[in-house]
């Protein structure tokens, strides 16, 4: 058995979950036009965080048998531990003896001559240090102010090991606490099974607009059905207004040997021969087919150099099987922490005016704001080698930071000739943290597919809230506050034997980050921001900005 290995400071484990502490009243259930928005066909713990020429702060390693896995909030009080770390900005305690009472979690500052057993100890992530409250050895925290919660698992060996680079942690801490605070994300989605509840993902990220509203697919890796019944949790952990409308189930029957994957058109595809690219180079010339061959720890993040380089582009090239006229290109990447922490600077540049500019949003035309959004390199552009030349065929929505997301979209290789298919990713530097890269040339497998509707469907009160979620129309389940949790149930349907399952949310829905800037808005900045590829110079120039001050006081 391998070592184990704890780091006390929340650079890493405060990735996932990018919280905030406040609240905004706003009711909880509400109804709006339905939204007919136009399809544009023709938009864990965290492995790495800085590219390789600034020395990655994080880089993960396997080494052990147990990892730190995620813990909703609201189940803190039914963790059974008796063993507490409570970790602050710039101070940790160990508890025990520990209550929860009037959403106050309580316990005694303790020093232990014993270390605890890593199966009794939970994690307990905090911020501001100003909300813990030390009154001789009693410590107190409101569970509200709680942003993290780990617990140990047993998990195949696998143990986090942080490297420091020459970037320093305590820039990136400082990343990870305003996100804490002022955070930008989107729904979080838990599955359950028998014995755990697991983080699966993001629910319709960046749509923090409702003409951007959108559907989102995301395969419940985690799920098992108990007592014949799926059960989910969708949850609000930021300082948004999330609008979910449609939350079902599609459950797929289908051969052993198959993957099932839903693209963001809906279409369902079955991956059972998978290539990975004879080439693979980032913008630079280097290869990076270490880093896509495969879904493990090496994944690639782009470089960022003092150069006027603002985009990303990874060229890939795959053996061209004879005669195939379409193949599917699969990707596992989430977005980096660095992309929501700058649309957040973004967003304060609008100081008191901010309110003003989510109006005005939310009144542009849907295409509009996807342009916007892909001439800033948001979204992972696609585009193919064809005898005509390089052409955009579409991209991938943004999967948010809190996990690596599969994802497929089909290629149409009619304008494509020769032995080789040839395609490029482009997205703004440090934008996406791309993980594993392949295409199959394949035809879909036979494969049964259910749509399953929820049973019923209960927020954190209790009241039943499966009406606003069961069909996409003009209602909304309406989440506005920290802690808001709708747990959702789903008659498995019976399996088909000889067949493996995969169950994929299909949800459908926008969300509003809460902003308290304040002072005149930065209008030479905003206004610029309307050129492409400026929101991509901003982030970039932020960066280098900050990495050179770094050099200078180390120097």
């Amino acid at each position: 058995m391998g070592r184990s290995t704890l780091y006390p400071v929340p650079v890493y484990l405060l990735m996932i979950h990018a919280c905030r502490f406040h609240t905004r009243e706003k009711s909880m259930i509400t109804t709006r036009s339905t939204l007919k928005l136009s399809t544009m066909k023709n938009f864990s713990i965290v492995q790495k965080i800085v590219a390789s020429v600034l020395s990655a702060l994080l880089i993960i390693q396997f080494s052990g048998c147990r990892t730190l896995a995620p813990l909703p909030r609201n189940d803190i009080q039914y963790s059974e531990k008796n063993h507490y770390y409570i970790h602050g900005t710039n101070s940790s305690f160990e508890v025990s003896g520990t209550t929860i009472d009037n959403g106050i979690f309580t316990g005694i500052v303790s020093h232990p001559a014993t270390k605890p057993a890593k199966g009794q100890l939970m994690h307990l992530y905090v911020a501001p240090d100003s909300v813990i409250k030390i009154d001789g050895q009693v410590i107190s925290v409101p569970v509200s102010n709680i942003a993290k919660a780990e617990i140990y698992k047993v998990d195949a060996g696998k143990v986090v090991a942080i490297a420091a680079g020459t970037a320093t942690g305590a820039f990136w801490t400082y990343i990870i606490i305003v996100l804490i605070t002022k955070g930008i994300s989107c729904p979080y989605v838990y599955s359950e099974s028998a014995t755990d509840v697991t983080l699966e993902g993001e629910l319709y990220s960046g749509a923090t607009a409702t003409p951007i509203e959108r559907d989102d697919y995301i395969n419940l890796k985690a799920i098992s059905p108990v007592d014949d019944q799926y059960k989910i949790r969708i949850t609000n952990e930021v300082h948004e207004i999330q609008n979910t409308n449609l939350a079902e189930l599609l459950v797929f029957d289908h051969p052993a040997d198959a993957e099932v994957l839903v693209d963001k058109y809906g279409v369902a595809h079955s991956i059972s021969d998978m290539a990975q690219p004879v080439s693979a180079t980032d913008t630079y010339g280097k290869s990076i087919l270490a880093e896509l061959k495969d879904c493990d720890t090496k994944m690639h993040i782009s470089e960022i150099r003092n150069d006027a380089l603002l985009f990303d582009t990874i060229s890939l090239s795959f053996e061209r099987p004879a005669h195939s006229a379409q193949a599917r290109l699969v990707i596992s990447a989430k977005n980096t922490m660095w992309l929501d922490y700058m649309f957040a600077r973004l967003s304060d540049m609008f100081g008191s005016r901010y309110d003003e500019w989510v109006k005005m949003r939310n009144r542009r035309s849907r295409e509009d704001l996807l342009q916007w959004s892909l001439d800033q390199g948001i979204p992972l552009a696609v585009y193919l080698e064809t005898n005509s030349g390089l052409k955009f065929v579409d991209y991938y929505n943004v999967p948010g930071p809190a996990r690596y997301k599969k994802d497929v979209l089909q290629l149409d290789l009619s304008g494509v000739s020769g032995d080789r298919v040839n395609v490029k990713l482009v997205s703004g530097v440090m934008f996406w943290d791309l993980d594993y890269a392949g295409m199959d040339f394949t035809d879909d497998k036979d494969m049964a597919k259910t749509v399953v509707s929820m049973t019923c469907a209960a927020d954190e009160t209790g009241k039943e809230v499966s009406h606003l979620l069961r069909y996409d129309d003009d209602k909304y389940l309406v989440q506005p506050l920290i802690n808001n949790e709708a747990r959702l149930t789903y008659k498995a349907p019976p399996a088909l034997p000889g067949t493996e399952r995969t169950v994929i949310l299909h949800s459908k829905g926008n969300y509003e980050p809460i902003r308290t800037a304040t002072g005149k808005p930065d209008m030479k900045l905003l206004i610029s921001m309307r050129q492409p590829g400026m929101f991509t110079r901003f982030t970039k120039d932020h960066f280098l900005k900050y990495y050179a001050g770094v050099n200078n006081m180390r120097n």
